[in-house]
């Protein structure tokens, strides 16, 4: 994949992970499988390396998104995507002056984008996040 620091989900089903698209049908999800052999029964071909199977949610063993995060000037950022040596960022700070201060571009209220060297980011992360079952909501 092209751009590595996006945004992307995955499924494990069968003890194998598969890159997941979320759908309308908040109890379907798509599981994608990139090869020549289709690696289940059930996945239909889409295009020569492409299969793709329409999975109840509830046959996974969960749902993960993975997103990158990172650190600039000491503010908290999700990176959205890269070009070419510089990452683009979203602002998950709260301060509209800061955000005008680092040159951000203010597209509404509590929402700034940019794009920043790569070399002065620091911190960038990978973090995955357990998205189905919602653990936190069945602990409440």
């Amino acid at each position: 994949m092209a751009d590595s620091h996006g945004q992307y989900y995955f499924s494990v089903v069968g003890g194998r992970k598969f890159r997941t698209a979320l759908t309308v049908d908040p109890d379907v999800v798509d599981l994608y499988w990139f090869d020549d052999n289709p690696p289940m029964v059930g996945f239909e071909k889409y295009a020569p390396d492409l299969y793709i199977r329409h999975t109840p949610i509830s046959e996974t063993c969960g749902v993960y998104r993975v997103e990158w995060r990172c650190e600039y000037r000491n503010e908290p950022f999700l990176v959205t995507g890269e070009d070419a040596d510089s990452l683009l960022v979203y602002y998950l700070g709260r301060s509209e002056p800061k955000a005008r201060e680092l040159g951000l571009t203010i597209e509404e209220r509590f929402v700034a984008t940019g794009k920043f060297p790569k070399s002065e980011v620091e911190n960038l992360r990978e973090v995955t996040t357990q998205v189905w079952p919602d653990v936190a909501a069945a602990e409440r």
